[in-house]
């Protein structure tokens, strides 16, 4: 807009600024005084703001973001790191169930993903976290998928429950309604095939 106009544009000092416009010399919010050299164009932009220190984000942070932190940062591998979350996440607020989650998707092995079944069945976790675990089954083998859908489709109420109903449709080319059994017949029956 118009202020990097200003400050871009070379100055000139023969010619008075406009009535009610900045000149050159002065910057809306730090004036100058008129006996100062102009600084360069490239230094007239604002200095980026510096993060807070260290101690100022230590008395901010909530526990649960501390928490979360200091598994992050331990010394376990990967999958570890990632059960370690997963058990954390009913003892956590929403805001902290949904931080969590993508480090969850994203540290637990194919092998171990199946782990977060109860937790899928636990209406109580914040629904941002039952859309994440869902659709990262998505990217997961044919085995941890399956399960993790039939899971969401058989849970009353759960927020992921019609989208886990269309995915298994398209998936199983087979549509069994609230007939649970059958849809579990059909994921089995899929599981067996190579």
């Amino acid at each position: 807009g118009t202020l990097i106009w200003y400050v871009l544009r070379p100055i000139d000092t023969s010619l008075p600024a406009a009535q009610g416009q900045p000149s050159a010399l002065e910057s809306p919010s730090a004036p100058v005084e008129p006996t100062a050299p102009a600084p360069p164009p490239t230094t007239a932009s604002p200095a980026p703001k510096t993060p807070p220190a260290k101690e100022g984000v230590t008395l901010t942070t909530p526990p649960w973001e501390m928490k979360i932190d200091e598994l992050l940062r331990s010394q376990a591998d990967h999958n570890t790191i990632a059960k370690l979350l997963l058990q954390q996440i009913p003892n956590l607020p929403p805001e902290g169930q949904n931080a969590a989650v993508p480090h969850i998707i994203n540290l637990l092995s194919d092998k171990d993903y199946l782990d977060v079944i109860p937790y899928i069945q636990n209406l109580k976790i914040a629904p941002g976290f039952h859309e994440h675990i869902v659709a990262e089954s998505l990217n997961r083998p044919k085995e941890v998928k399956l399960r993790i859908l039939l899971t969401a489709l058989r849970t009353p109420q759960h927020p992921m429950r019609e989208t886990a109903a269309n995915v298994l449709k398209v998936l199983l080319n087979q549509d069994h309604g609230n007939d649970y059994g059958r849809w579990e017949a059909a994921v089995n029956e899929a599981l067996q095939q190579p």
